[in-house]
């Protein structure tokens, strides 16, 4: 199920940026299920026969969501400082960095699309290429600390990117137990999974 393609005017591109900004916002504001269909349409104030005519279906929505985050949100320049990092320690640390700021901020929507892939294709699909891109950044962190020394003893790095791989896939519900349910700060709660990515992983 795609996206049914409309003509790219600055009309229509107005119309689309206007609805996934407000998907964005009731996410934020209301949780994972709030950004149905009818709820957006009437946050954005369009119809949902304009709504329909730029998104198909929820998980089409959700799925075009991400890429409109990430450019709201400057994917590219929260990764630079992991890639220029001068060595695989650092560039751990960073890592942790990128996940307590930019994918905190990013929760709603991972979980939206979490919880809508059991039962859409779209989101499935879009689930797993995200969860590809976490699995090759956590190679490549694993693969750095082995090649530098850096690497824990009783550590291979499959298993160090295995690791690093699930505490990224299960970073929205531990960030969630932290801050939401226990009220830890957000910077006891970096400070926290810093310090255990390098206990666990770095020699």
């Amino acid at each position: 199920m795609g996206r049914i393609v409309v003509p790219q005017n600055p009309r229509s591109e107005r119309t689309r940026a206007a609805l996934l900004d407000a998907a964005w916002r009731l996410l934020q504001e209301h949780g994972p299920e709030a950004a149905t269909m009818t709820a957006v349409a009437a946050a954005a104030g369009i119809s949902r026969r304009g709504l329909y005519l730029h998104f198909a279906s929820r998980a089409d929505l959700l799925t075009a969501l991400v890429p409109h985050v990430d450019r709201m949100l400057d994917l590219e320049g929260s990764l630079r400082p992991i890639r220029e990092a001068p060595d695989a320690r650092a560039a751990l640390d960073e890592w942790v960095r990128h996940l307590t700021t930019y994918h905190a901020r990013l929760r709603p929507v991972l979980e939206a699309i979490d919880r809508a892939r059991a039962t859409d294709p779209d989101a499935a699909a879009m689930w797993d290429h995200a969860v590809q891109g976490w699995r090759s950044g956590a190679h490549h962190l694993a693969a750095g600390l082995e090649r530098e020394g850096h690497l824990a003893p009783g550590w291979t790095v499959p298993a160090a990117t295995d690791a690093l791989w699930a505490l990224t896939v299960g970073f929205n519900r531990l960030w969630g137990a932290l801050v939401e349910e226990r009220g830890w700060s957000e910077e006891d709660a970096r400070g926290f999974l810093r310090r255990l990515h390098r206990a666990t992983l770095v020699a």
